[in-house]
Order: C-alpha cells, then sequence, then structure tokens
C-alpha cells in the first residue's frame, strides 16, 4: 500500500475531529472559543503533516510548523484579551 493509502484514511480522522472544535470557535462563549482554537491548531498542522507524508510534498511541513507556532501565539493573545473580560 503507498504512503497516500494510508495517510487519507488518518486524514478524514483528522478532519472529522476538526469539525466540533470549529464548531466551539464559531459559537460558543468566549472560553469554549479558546478552547476550540487551542484544540484546532495542532489538528490543522497534523492534517498538514499527513497531507506531507501522502503526497511526498515537503512544502507542507513548513506549512504546519509555522501554523503551528502562530496558533499557539494566537491562543496566548486570545487568552490576554479573554483575561481583561473576565
Amino acid at each position: 500500500m503507498s504512503a497516500a493509502g494510508t495517510a487519507l484514511p488518518a486524514l478524514v480522522i483528522m478532519i472529522g475531529a476538526l469539525v466540533p472544535a470549529l464548531t466551539a470557535m464559531l459559537r460558543g462563549r468566549p472560553a469554549g472559543r479558546l478552547a476550540g482554537l487551542i484544540v484546532a491548531g495542532p489538528l490543522v498542522a497534523v492534517a498538514l503533516t499527513l497531507l506531507a507524508a501522502a503526497y511526498g510534498r515537503p512544502a507542507y511541513l513548513d506549512v504546519a510548523l509555522v501554523l503551528a507556532l502562530l496558533s499557539f501565539a494566537g491562543s496566548l493573545v486570545f487568552a490576554r484579551f479573554l483575561s481583561r473580560t473576565l
């Protein structure tokens, strides 16, 4: 079985796990939105890593690394603004 054949089922599971996180980010209280943001960042980074493995595109790994760093920084900024309102 090729790399695309083994990585695509895992990619479908990752995208399925992303749905509740996106729902929490779009609809919910601010604390729930923060939790959705914290969960969604690594899920998308892992999904991009699986795409890189499946299709042999190492450029996706760079995008996944940048996204992981930016999602961490974004969650810290959102948590700081959230602490002012609580």
